[in-house]
């Protein structure tokens, strides 16, 4: 008998271009990606809902009293509010975008001036009568007005519980950050 001689096959060794192949065609790694790719898209999205890429602005609070930059009054605070050696009174109707971007021009302002202490917001409400109509209501007596403002946003201004000025243009438009800033230096009130 003869014997067979058994041929014993030897691993054939593979290039590395081979090897490389192989591993960018293994399933293991489209999970990975896969789950990479996830991980992106969730973090932007939560990112976005966090800081304000897909939140809606109640425009019914107002920015200034909603961050508490500065405090907002009411009807029975007007002639508290007046009596500081400086004060500014904010009077605003809310409810509109443009509004709300008023008052985030005002934040950096009232920052800048250090007018934290001496700045108010308050909302126009029937209740106070309004500021075109002096007569009725206390709002008139209340703000010492000696005209009807007619235009709403507008910044009051007080000194020594005094009726000074107020914020205004010659057109139409509403007022803008810079309007104030223009009171401000007419009666050299520093930064």
């Amino acid at each position: 008998m003869e014997k067979k001689k058994s041929v014993k096959k030897k691993p054939v060794k593979k290039t590395q271009e081979e090897v490389k192949v192989e591993e960018l065609l293994s399933p293991g790694k489209y999970i990975g990606v896969g789950v990479l790719l996830l991980a992106v898209v969730l973090v932007a999205f939560t990112l976005a809902n966090m800081y304000g890429g897909t939140k809606n602005i109640d425009y019914s609070k107002g920015y200034l009293a909603d961050k508490k930059i500065v405090p907002e009054i009411t009807c029975s605070d007007l002639k508290n509010a007046i009596t500081g050696e400086k004060s500014f009174i904010f009077v605003t109707n809310y409810n509109s975008e443009e509004e709300y971007k008023l008052e985030k021009e005002l934040k950096s302002i009232i920052g800048e001036y250090r007018l934290e202490n001496e700045f108010f917001v308050f909302p126009v409400n029937s209740e106070c009568g309004s500021l075109s109509d002096i007569e009725s209501g206390s709002m008139g007596t209340d703000l010492k007005l000696p005209e009807a403002i007619d235009t709403t946003p507008t910044i009051l201004y007080y000194k020594d519980g005094e009726f000074v000025d107020y914020v205004k243009r010659v057109d139409q438009q509403m007022i803008e950050g810079a309007d104030f800033v223009k009171l401000l230096d007419i009666y050299e009130i520093t930064k």
